[in-house]
């Protein structure tokens, strides 16, 4: 009779459960508290990524990173300012290692004024593939639908992208990129199993406390990591051909420009500024951490990194001056007056980057 007992408790308890998830499944879907369509990063979210200013020069304090709800790390609200800046970018523009007023995005918009609202949609790794997209999803937004203006800071992620793999760098499918440009993308082609709120709650939670417990030190972990892992590691002074990649990267700009002519918006692209150069004394060498191999396997040395970002830098300027479309070369010192490592800005690399930034965007904008 006990076992009996159990087993109907059971059962009523199972129904019981199955209901309440149904609701709570309903109520949830109903309030969209999961975002089903193009977003760059979670809305109305945030973190908090810890730093150590005595392995990271020139940050000191740790960073705090939230996104409004657009997806932006923005610092004002955008249904307050009278001209919308809209800003894509990889891990050089998200500067997730900054705290949120002290990004080169976020300065900007101080250096431009109150009536101004600059948008940081910087995603770490991207490329110009996923410019591309994002420009043509992020603003066909309504809240975004009067910006005019859109830089573009990009480079150094093609670059170093091609070197690692070139295939994947030219033929990756689109929704592989998509993947990678938007942390949230229209769900209509998952599994039914997959497009359920509580399922993506329980996905994002599980996301959420990895990355908590792998990545409380991750940014001064990970390269302290690479830089004892470059010591005994084979140096390669010489780059593969880069046409196959640059003519990629040129396509994306293309692609670009046009877009932002479709949509009649000003755009304006910056050249990637790092710390590369031939003759970089030894205090800095040993900050640098790029390889520009899979898995690390070996290093290109930090004159041949320059000759490469070099070349990719000029074939954006030469594209914009044939199509006339505005394009600011960021020129910053090649120490840690600049950078903490090979290109990510520290505090004062951002205030140097938004002083030339929004010296240049006036004389553009009049």
């Amino acid at each position: 009779m006990a076992r009996k007992s159990f087993v109907k408790k059971l059962k009523y308890y199972s129904i019981f459960t199955i209901i309440l998830l149904i609701i709570a499944e309903i109520i949830l879907s109903l309030l969209e508290v999961v975002p089903t369509n193009y977003y760059v990063n979670t809305p109305n979210s945030g973190f908090t990524w810890k730093i150590n200013p005595d392995e990271i020069t020139g940050i000191q304090q740790d960073s705090e990173v939230s996104f409004d709800e657009l997806g932006a790390r923005s610092i004002s609200n955008y249904e307050d300012a009278n001209h919308k800046i809209v800003v894509f970018g990889g891990s050089t523009t998200a500067c997730f290692a900054l705290t949120q007023e002290k990004t080169w995005p976020a300065l900007l918009e101080k250096e431009l004024g109150d009536s101004y609202w600059v948008g940081n949609f910087g995603r770490p790794g991207n490329n110009s593939s996923h410019h591309a997209l994002q420009f043509k999803y992020t603003l066909d937004k309504p809240q975004l639908s009067d910006a005019k203006t859109v830089v573009v800071m990009l480079g150094v992620n093609d670059f170093v992208g091609y070197l690692i793999s070139p295939d994947r760098y030219l033929h990756l499918p689109e929704n592989n990129l998509k993947r990678f440009a938007f942390q949230h993308v229209p769900n209509d082609h998952l599994p039914f199993y997959k497009r359920l709120t509580l399922y993506q709650l329980a996905s994002r939670a599980k996301q959420n406390i990895t990355f908590y417990f792998k990545h409380k030190d991750y940014l001064t972990q990970t390269s302290l990591d690479i830089r004892a892992l470059k010591k005994k590691s084979k140096i390669v002074s010489e780059l593969p051909n880069l046409e196959a990649g640059l003519a990629h990267y040129e396509k994306n700009i293309l692609d670009l420009i046009e877009q932002a002519k479709a949509k009649n918006i000003r755009l304006v692209f910056v050249t990637q500024a790092t710390m590369w150069r031939p003759d970089l004394e030894p205090k800095y060498e040993e900050l640098m951490i790029t390889s520009g191999f899979e898995n690390n396997e070996a290093f290109y040395s930090t004159p041949a990194l320059y000759e490469g970002m070099e070349v990719f830098n000029e074939r954006l300027k030469e594209i914009c001056k044939q199509q006339n479309i505005a394009c600011i070369d960021l020129q910053l010192p090649k120490t840690t007056e600049s950078f903490y490592d090979d290109f990510h800005f520290n505090e004062s690399g951002a205030k140097l980057t938004a002083e030339q930034l929004s010296e240049a965007l006036r004389k553009v904008l009049e």
